[in-house]
């Protein structure tokens, strides 16, 4: 039984005659009339009987229609699923990041992201970089994020890299300053995050500058730093990602800090991790593409390489 044979049959019954059916399906009324004898060998009874010139379904053939018509109903369905599984992601996606990333930039991502695909099942867990480094090579999540100087066990990343800004309370005296320079600074309060990698290169820059700051505050996280600035305690050089996303500022108004260049450029740079022992799914691709499409839009400029 060969699906143009149904076909045929499921057109003459619809439509009453062999010319309707023939154009219907874009085939010769002869092409029909061969499908539909064919068929009846096939099946061992006639589908059609003629009545005063005309084709009438015999009662063996109505019944088969029913049978027929279920069959093309499953095809739709089946047309339907694939039309779903094409436009929907089925799968997971869990994902591992150091504080700064996971604490408000990611989830706001994530939800994004979640909000266009059905049934994902998805995690994101908030890890030292180290942690997140080695749970990544142990291929334990889809993707990391890690702020860490260099990658050098088994996983492939994506190095990303952006530049510091500084944040000053909206009622600054630098306030018309388009840019920022530790001269500037000179005698302004300003909040330092604890020693890492990049505070390392921020405190060269105020020395190269031969600026002794007057720091009021050390705290250990970033998005913590933006909050005292919004209360008018200091100004800061932070990774643009606390300054844009500080307090669930969803707005992306950044209500109570301003964000100026700072010069000279302090390179903030993390990496993406992903197990180097699996293949990278279209769920990741696209979680990635969002990512670097996200910051962009929020005003980040990320350059990225392997």
């Amino acid at each position: 039984m060969q699906f143009q044979q149904l076909n045929a049959f499921k057109a003459v019954y619809e439509l009453g005659t062999v010319t309707a059916a023939a154009d219907y399906i874009h085939i010769t009324q002869p092409a029909v009339s061969r499908l539909i004898s064919s068929l009846e060998r096939n099946i061992g009874f006639k589908l059609f009987q003629r009545v005063k010139g005309r084709l009438l379904p015999s009662e063996k053939g109505k019944a088969f229609y029913i049978e027929v018509s279920k069959a093309y109903s499953a095809l739709e369905s089946l047309s339907e699923s694939a039309s779903d599984i094409k436009n929907s992601s089925f799968g997971s996606l869990h994902i591992a990041a150091f504080p700064m990333l996971s604490s408000n930039f990611l989830p706001k991502l994530l939800g994004q992201f979640l909000s266009k695909k059905k049934n994902l099942h998805s995690s994101l867990k908030t890890y030292r970089s180290e942690e997140v480094l080695r749970r990544t090579a142990l291929q334990s999540c889809d993707i990391g994020f890690a702020l860490l100087p260099e990658i050098t066990e088994g996983v492939t990343s994506i190095k990303v890299e952006c530049k510091c800004v500084c944040i000053l309370p909206q009622d600054s005296p630098l306030a018309d300053h388009t840019v920022i320079t530790p001269k500037d600074l000179d005698g302004h309060a300003i909040i330092s995050c604890e020693k890492d990698h990049t505070q390392r290169q921020v405190d060269k820059a105020f020395l190269k500058a031969k600026i002794k700051r007057n720091e009021v505050a050390e705290v250990s996280l970033a998005i913590a730093i933006a909050n005292l600035v919004s209360e008018g305690v200091g100004a800061s050089i932070v990774d643009p990602f606390s300054a844009k996303y500080f307090s669930g500022d969803s707005a992306g108004d950044n209500a109570g800090i301003l964000i100026k260049e700072f010069l000279p450029s302090i390179p903030f740079r993390f990496f993406i991790l992903l197990p180097s022992l699996r293949a990278k799914s279209e769920i990741v691709d696209q979680f990635i593409e969002l990512f670097f499409q996200e910051a962009k839009d929020a005003g980040i400029e990320l350059i990225r390489s392997k």
